[in-house]
């Protein structure tokens, strides 16, 4: 599902979607077919491309051997996973890597990261008649993998004439703070926050799930603290809480190890 929705997005921006490796394009046909992948995968035998492009990790065994996995001679000339966003004249304009080479970002999360491709809010939001903010959150992505990166999406939408401020504050006034309830094996980044605009503040902030396959579905609670002011009051001090269901899937060609009886 995320899939189809990138490529929905990509496509209605301009932006063509390739993916190199170094697989023969056998190999790259049957891996297409089987998973019903329409954009473009281009071959590299022998990472020719790849490594003048300088991206062959040389530390791959020892890489391995941080995470406990045994020395293996085919584990040898791979590259570092990573995206490369290119101009119309294939210049290289932007480009997102990670410092573990397991880890990966989601679909979304590259388009927001890599292009400033937003994404959306689920669905309409209304605010009470009285009701001075509306707080929502949402995941990119409604399914996580083993060493997946999400985004967590804040948004805050306020009633006209009020304010709410990022840290630092001003003297007196409680900053905008998100805190996510803590799981074993999810890894909380810094925030990021958008430019302030009238009516509305956005943050995101990234989700690692590194725990070992198998650690089934979650649900997040997050905690949004913020106090909202006008030029001539501050309101009291806020708190929203918010839960959010995520669900476990398989890395691609490989299944959930079974899960114990509860």
């Amino acid at each position: 599902m995320e899939l189809q929705q990138v490529l929905s997005r990509l496509e209605s921006t301009g932006i063509a979607l390739f993916a190199v490796s170094y697989d023969p394009v056998a190999t790259l046909k049957a891996f297409a077919g089987k998973h019903d992948i329409a954009y473009s995968l281009l071959s590299d035998e022998g990472s020719h491309v790849i490594r003048r492009l300088g991206l062959i990790n040389e530390r791959v065994q020892e890489d391995h051997a941080v995470y406990g996995i045994k020395p293996d001679p085919r584990h040898t000339n791979l590259p570092y996973p990573g995206v490369f966003v290119l101009d119309e004249s294939g210049v290289i304009v932007r480009k997102r890597f990670h410092e573990s080479y397991r880890e990966r970002d989601g679909g979304v999360t590259l388009l927001a990261q890599t292009m400033g491709i937003e994404d959306e809010a689920p669905g309409p939001v209304t605010r009470a008649p009285g009701d001075p903010a509306r707080v929502v959150a949402w995941l990119s992505s409604p399914a996580y993998s083993f060493f997946q990166r999400l985004q967590l999406n804040i948004e805050i939408q306020l009633a006209p004439g009020l304010r709410v401020h990022t840290p630092p504050a001003p003297s007196g006034i409680v900053p905008v703070t998100v805190r996510v309830s803590e799981i074993p094996g999810v890894e909380v980044g810094p925030i990021e926050w958008a430019p302030v605009r009238a009516g509305f503040l956005r943050g995101s902030l990234p989700l690692t799930f590194a725990a070992a396959p198998g650690g089934g579905d979650l649900t997040l609670r997050v905690t949004v603290a913020y106090q909202a002011r006008s030029e001539s009051a501050c309101l009291p001090p806020s708190s929203d809480e918010i839960d959010l269901f995520i669900k476990e899937i398989a890395m691609v060609d490989r299944t959930l190890p079974p899960r114990p009886p509860v």
